[in-house]
């Protein structure tokens, strides 16, 4: 037995299996930076969609609209507001809904498609702008008064007395990746997970 060999080989082996597990590893890094980036900038685009709309609510080019909201859910805000500016005064009828529709091209069971809905003040049907970019959770608190903690929001559904004292609102979203990443072989793995969140003071909401 040549033990010089045998110990050769075993220190290969060790090698081997050190380069491997280090090949894994800067993949999973480089897959988990890489899924991280696209997360953000989905989570941006989307708030930057729903900020303006947010703001806007209860607009209109001579006073506010009346009422200004309609439906407040935990994961569903329904509100008028001439989104348009436009010079007749119309008033649209604007719609966030997370559904339970899952995301068909997503790996993610999680997923669920974010609904962006817009009609007329008769109700007929203007937009509707699906999102299916990993939104997994919609998390919309209501307050009536400034400052308010965020665990101290009003019960949801609000009633219409509850909605017309509404002052702010907060507003959460969580994203995960359409795929997961691995750590190892033998990892079950895990989605790469971004949350988005504000406090929104509507200045219609003030009056």
């Amino acid at each position: 037995m040549n033990v010089g060999l045998i110990t050769s080989y075993v220190i290969a082996g060790i090698i081997l299996l050190a380069i491997l597990s280090m090949n894994m590893s800067v993949s999973s890094n480089s897959n988990e930076i890489t899924l991280s980036q696209i997360t953000r900038e989905r989570a941006a685009s989307i708030s930057d969609m729903m900020s303006n709309d947010i703001q806007k609510m209860g607009y209109n080019r001579k006073g506010t609209t009346d009422p200004i909201l309609t439906v407040a859910e935990g994961n569903k805000i329904q509100f008028h507001s001439n989104i348009d500016n436009s010079p007749d005064n119309s008033v649209e009828i604007i719609t966030w809904d997370l559904t339970n529709t899952d995301v068909s091209n997503s790996k993610n069971p999680n997923d669920r498609v974010l609904m962006r809905t817009v009609r007329d003040a008769s109700g007929s049907l203007i937009s509707q702008t699906p999102i299916k970019s990993g939104v997994t959770k919609l998390r919309i608190n209501y307050y009536d008064k400034y400052g308010t903690a965020r665990k101290d929001s009003l019960k949801t559904p609000l009633t219409s007395s509850e909605m017309a004292n509404v002052k702010q609102l907060y507003i959460s979203i969580e994203l995960q990746s359409h795929e997961k990443i691995y750590q190892s072989s033998g990892n079950s793995g895990r989605y790469v997970t971004s949350v988005w969140e504000k406090r929104f003071s509507p200045p219609n909401l003030e009056f």
